[in-house]
């Protein structure tokens, strides 16, 4: 391992490109970042949006509460950042009415069905925001991202490569790799809007499954750099069969292969989807005679609070087999 890389702050920092406000705003809108985690309630809005004929603020929050399940109430301050969202997104008019219907056959307090998320992905494909963190996978720099409101859907499926990142100076991300080998320099965000937008950036990208991401802790690069988390993002490939038993043989020197290390390795590769890669694994140690598992308990791995999120995040990397998660592959002799 290259020893500089523990020395995270004395790294070339290097700023990642994004317009400024003022070039957004020439160019496409103003108050161009969106703060909406919840693609659901974005496609409940719509619906109700279309449902009221007074469309003010105030009425449509009125309708929002009488119809969207909610622990909390909704204050029309909420309500008219989802609002001004749709109107980015140019679902709504700016006097949220509606020219073109989506979302038709969708119910409000509804999942989102195949349907609504086809729409939501042409979102992500075309709003510019998301267009310009897109170009960041194809390559950082300010050179393609000039270019970035060319980029299609299928540039990100054969252009571009995992981005890894961590939260250097901030509780948000901040600091970002092309790679975790022989690092040189890091990708660095510095506002704290822009922080916040690659959050929502990521629950939208694996919401729709575009992207997939998760913390390589486990995968035996945890102390790349002292005390932080790194994780890897990067766009989903359509999965297609290979052969487990040579990639294991290329890349590994023993016959028992640590699974998350496994499907680090293969998605660096290949860019496959976790959930395709984990269940091609279980596929093959039950079917292919020249490998064997071995099993591990939930308790040894997860740290920490037994919540929903933690556990779905410490067990994200390992596969089920008969109810029981599986730590290694083996390959017989």
């Amino acid at each position: 391992m290259n020893k500089t890389l523990n020395k995270l702050q004395e790294l070339q920092a290097i700023p990642l490109p994004i317009l400024t406000d003022k070039e957004a705003e020439h160019n496409f809108v103003q108050w161009s970042y969106v703060n909406i985690y919840s693609l659901q309630d974005l496609k409940d809005i719509y619906l109700i949006s279309n449902m009221v004929e007074e469309k003010s603020v105030k009425h449509i929050t009125k309708k929002v509460n009488e119809l969207i399940y909610s622990k909390t109430k909704w204050e029309e301050r909420k309500v008219l950042e989802y609002l001004n969202a749709l109107v980015k997104f140019e679902l709504l008019d700016a006097g949220y009415a509606a020219h073109k219907k989506f979302f038709i056959g969708s119910d409000i307090n509804q999942e989102l069905t195949i349907e609504d998320i086809a729409i939501l992905r042409n979102v992500f494909f075309y709003y510019f925001r998301f267009k310009e963190l897109s170009s960041w996978f194809i390559s950082p720099t300010q050179k393609t991202h000039s270019l970035f409101d060319r980029f299609t859907s299928t540039d990100y499926l054969n252009l571009t490569k995992p981005l890894y990142f961590c939260s250097e100076r901030n509780r948000f991300t901040d600091t970002f790799f092309e790679d975790i080998n022989n690092i040189s320099s890091k990708y660095i965000i510095e506002s704290d809007i822009l922080m916040r937008f690659w959050d929502v950036y990521l629950k939208w990208g694996t919401t729709l499954n575009i992207l997939d991401k998760f913390n390589i802790s486990k995968t035996g690069e945890k102390n790349i750099f002292e005390n932080k988390e790194v994780s890897i993002a990067y766009f989903v490939r359509p999965f297609e069969k290979f052969d487990l038993i040579e990639f294991v043989q290329q890349n590994f020197n023993s016959r028992q292969i640590w699974i998350p290390e496994l499907i680090h390795k293969i998605v660096r590769k290949y860019r496959y989807a976790v959930s395709d890669v984990k269940d091609f694994i279980v596929s093959e140690v039950l079917n292919n005679s020249k490998l064997t598992y071995e099993r591990t308990s939930e308790i040894f791995l997860i740290k920490g609070k037994t919540s929903k999120k933690n556990i779905e995040s410490a067990t994200y990397l390992f596969p089920k087999v008969n109810n029981a998660y599986i730590s290694h592959i083996i390959l017989r002799r």
